[in-house]
């Protein structure tokens, strides 16, 4: 390791000795010209919810630094009524560019260096997808309501107001908003006046922001209902529809125990008087929950939380996400990345302080062990095929950043940044982290900014070990060799290649990749790097474990021997091992670097009485595994075989929840009913009927969530219909979305067909059609393709504008037939601009690799379905 990081010193220190000169005043591709630039919004708006639309006026002081004829903002879906430069100096021409979404203000004279102050008058319409201010309905028991809030990140608060609509862009904001009678509003700040016009209507404004990013601008208006406690001199707040508040105690306790151990980690006191969470009834096809500075917005599934009907994955992840947009607080409000390129900076990071904190103060919810079987096995399952990019990347339309938003961006950034505290250890770390929240306090960074501070505070160049992670997509392959002991060390030979899933993902390229190994005595660390074989040692003769504790982001391909000394010796292996080998283990035969058998062999060792996340994880790989052979003879027999695997552990758990078991088993169950009602087993299907008979209201919380889905897959036309008409008639806001999002996810492709149909009437909701149809992709992934391209103008009016791109391309990801790619990528040429393909690249990318999987993996799975079990 002294050798790899002395390497390291040389490369940072090319870099390090070059002095930084000021950065010219050179328009960016994608990008606002540099040379005027917002410092505080007056900003005042008057929604009409009735009419869908709003009118609003604003003066913006600017700063120019240097004469400029031209002054350009972003402005998309306003009307701009009239524009005066200080006062009494209007534009010679004004000009709206609806495809590059800015307005363009022509001068006749210079404007000159210094501040001004620019006053405009605009309106605008309020949407019904998650996108600018939009419009949330719901009903209040027989009533009809409408609640408006706003979604601004990444590239909508254009729709709000004419604005320098980019994370560099930061300014003050002061914001009021008329609110009718009966009415609140609801902002980043608390309120500072309040004051009553003769037609009833408020004029409520409210305290000056902090320098803050536009996207993180919030605005809420409805009737609702709001609940505070002191959490040192924070005030943290729940707002939810009338009616609701009671089911936020959950997410208000969350918060009062996060934000003292945040205030710490972070060494820079949470700076706002307020911190509230509102809760919208709604739901988004891009995004759960958005960190506005001060009003963080959930959609009511991910923070509100009935006890009596919850199930215990429900309460960790509302936890989780509460977590995650408090961590971006700092990461991303306090500290914001400079342009997009650096997304990751936000989102990776929030992604692993969320599950840092989670696991900290829940121990007994095994977050690092639950992090190994899922967020990291969707990372390294995206990272590995053709369609991937690098974590920091290159971006410069709006498309771009929404397509920005993606496994690579969280899964695979918290995965790194996991790496990287391992590697410098946990206090070096959060020193170096306490310096750059120090330093950068209320302005914009890159990824190298980062670098440097944990470089510091670590006493070590980070930079070229990170870059060979963050500057090029892909995954580490690390092969080693049968391992031998002499004396009482054990010897490997360790290679680095890459980890890939089609042809093109295993192209060669090298990363520096901190290889821990550990044989029963003290763990060392090898960096391995490139083809070569490279020698390295473990203290002891135990055995030895490549990458213990699973910190690292890298796969790893033991030689025979080793992989089945590890599968016989799997009961004395610590649990993130335990999923590391079970995770790896099926993802070499998916890649072809080992027989899909290894896996089989290995699963077929579980103990029965291995934890139930070790039996979680292995329940979803044999039912991924189970969905390659649909259409196939061979899965009566597939099925068989793994029911009678899963079957003890489902007669342990059961459909009851028993008092004082562990978190780990609840969430087993849940499982193991999706699963084996899946597969179709019968006692299970014939259990949810049973309990679906006496009514929803009668199915215990903490399965009501998996029988519900389990009962639609598998109804019966008279099933499926008595489900639609109580999702229509439910005045309940969480019953009715849960069932309308599941009237898609049926086994039997008429009735998909039916619900589809559905979604293009207006008996439910904008959001709850467009969940409709994505809920039919699942099962039907080819048939919801190509129904939705035969109406994709119904079917993107039903998303908000940033997610069109990838909507209607990403319902055709569960499928396998290569025709179905074909189509795909027609699709995309036709009707997406070539930056907005991504979307469309994972979908191909993932078709052709479940196509390839299909035809490699049928015969050992039907040897395995024959052969005797344990």
């Amino acid at each position: 390791m002294k050798s790899a990081f002395r390497l390291s010193s040389l490369l940072l220190a090319s870099g390090a000795l070059l002095g930084a000169a000021p950065a010219p005043l050179v328009q960016q591709p994608g990008r606002l010209p540099p040379e005027v630039v917002p410092t505080h919004y007056d900003i005042m708006v008057e929604p009409n919810a009735e009419k869908l639309s709003f009118t609003g006026q604003e003066t913006v002081t600017i700063a120019v630094a240097r004469p400029t004829t031209r002054i350009v903002l972003n402005a998309a879906d306003l009307a701009v009524g009239y524009a005066t430069l200080d006062g009494d100096v209007k534009p010679a021409k004004l000009a709206l560019d609806a495809a590059a979404q800015t307005l363009t203000l022509d001068f006749d004279r210079p404007v000159a260096t210094g501040t001004h102050t620019l006053a405009m008058s605009f309106s605008g319409k309020i949407n019904e997808s998650a996108a600018g201010l939009f419009a949330v309905d719901y009903q209040d028991g027989n009533s009809p309501k409408r609640l408006l809030v706003t979604q601004f990140e990444p590239a909508d608060a254009r729709r709000f107001a004419p604005m320098w609509d980019e994370p560099a862009a930061k300014a003050t904001f002061t914001l009021t908003a008329v609110t009718p009678k009966g009415q609140s509003s609801f902002s980043n700040m608390p309120i500072a006046s309040e004051a009553k016009r003769a037609d009833g209507k408020t004029v409520v404004t409210f305290r000056q922001s902090p320098k803050m990013s536009s996207y993180l601008l919030f605005l809420g208006q409805g009737e609702i209902e709001r609940k505070a406690r002191m959490v040192g001199n924070v005030e943290v707040g729940v707002i939810t529809r009338k009616g609701a508040i009671d089911q936020a105690d959950y997410a208000l306790d969350a918060a009062a125990r996060i934000l003292p151990y945040y205030n710490d980690y972070f060494g820079v006191p949470y700076p706002l008087p307020k911190l509230d969470m509102i809760a919208a009834p709604g739901s988004s096809q891009f995004f759960s929950a958005m960190e506005n500075w001060g009003a963080i917005l959930y959609f009511d599934r991910a923070v509100l939380l009935d006890p009596k009907l919850s199930t215990e994955s429900q309460r960790q992840d509302i936890f989780n996400v509460v977590a995650h947009e408090m961590a971006h607080q700092w990461f991303g409000d306090l500290v914001t990345m400079q342009w997009w390129d650096d997304l990751w900076l936000n989102e990776g990071f929030a992604s692993w302080m969320a599950a840092k904190v989670t696991g900290d103060l829940n121990p007994s919810w095994n977050i690092p062990a639950q992090d190994v079987a899922n967020a990291r096995q969707a990372a390294f399952s995206v990272d590995a095929r053709s369609s991937t990019h690098p974590i920091v990347q290159k971006i410069s339309t709006v498309d771009e950043v929404s397509q920005a938003f993606d496994t690579i961006t969280y899964q695979k950034g918290q995965a790194v940044i996991r790496m990287l505290e391992g590697a410098v250890g946990a206090d070096p770390f959060r020193n170096g982290v306490r310096a750059y929240m120090a330093r950068h306090q209320y302005g914009n960074t890159v990824t190298d900014d980062l670098w440097r501070a944990v470089s510091g505070s670590a006493g070590r160049p980070v930079k070229p070990f990170m870059d060979s992670f963050t500057l090029q997509g892909g995954v580490p392959l690390i092969r080693g060799t049968e391992p031998v002991c002499m004396g009482n060390v054990t010897l490997i030979g360790l290679s680095q290649g890459r980890f890939g899933l089609d042809a093109a993902s295993k192209a060669d390229r090298r990363w520096l990749v901190p290889v821990e190994l550990s044989a029963g005595g003290a763990s060392t660390t090898k960096i391995v790097s490139g083809v070569k074989r490279q020698p390295a040692t473990a203290a002891g003769c135990g055995l030895l474990v490549l990458n213990p504790r699973q910190q690292g982001y890298y796969r790893t391909l033991p030689a025979a021997g080793h992989f089945d000394a590890l599968s016989r010796g799997f009961a004395t292996l610590a649990l993130t091992d335990q999923l590391g080998l079970m995770g790896d283990s099926v993802a070499l035969a998916n890649g072809g670097y080992a027989p899909l058998d290894r896996y089989l062999t290995l699963v077929d060792r579980i103990p029965q009485d291995s934890d139930p996340i070790v039996w979680d994880l292995a329940a979803t790989q044999l039912r991924s595994l189970d969905a390659l052979l649909d259409g196939d003879p061979a899965q009566v027999a597939f099925r068989t075989r793994a029911r009678a695997l899963l079957a003890p552990q489902f007669r342990r758990v059961g459909f009851e929840a028993r008092r004082g078991e562990a978190p780990s088993d609840s969430i087993l169950r849940e499982t193991l009913i999706q699963t084996l009602g899946g597969m179709a087993d019968p006692d299970v299907v014939a259990g949810v009927r049973r309990l679906v008979a006496g009514g929803l209201d009668d199915i215990p919380g903490a399965v009501r969530e998996p029988v519900t889905s389990v009962f639609l897959a598998n109804a019966t036309p008279q099933q499926w219909e008595q489900m639609r008409r109580l999702a229509a008639t439910s005045k309940d806001t969480g019953v009715k979305r849960s069932l309308y999002s599941r009237l898609g996810t049926v086994e039997d492709p008429a009735l998909a067909q039916r619900a589809l149909d559905l979604a293009l009437t207006t008996e439910a909701s904008v959001p709850d059609r467009a969940n409709i149809i994505r809920g039919a992709s699942y099962a039907h992934p080819a048939l919801t393709f190509d129904w939705a391209v035969a109406h994709k103008d119904q079917v993107n009016a039903l998303v908000e504008a940033s997610s069109r791109p990838r909507y209607i391309v990403g319902l055709a990801g569960q499928a396998s037939d290569p025709a179905v790619a074909t189509r795909v990528t027609a699709y995309a040429a036709a009707n997406l601009p070539p930056a907005s393909r991504q979307g469309a690249e994972t979908a191909v990318s993932q078709i052709r690799y479940r196509a390839g999987l299909k035809a490699a993996h049928r015969a050992p799975l039907a040897a395995w379905s024959q052969r005797a079990a344990r």
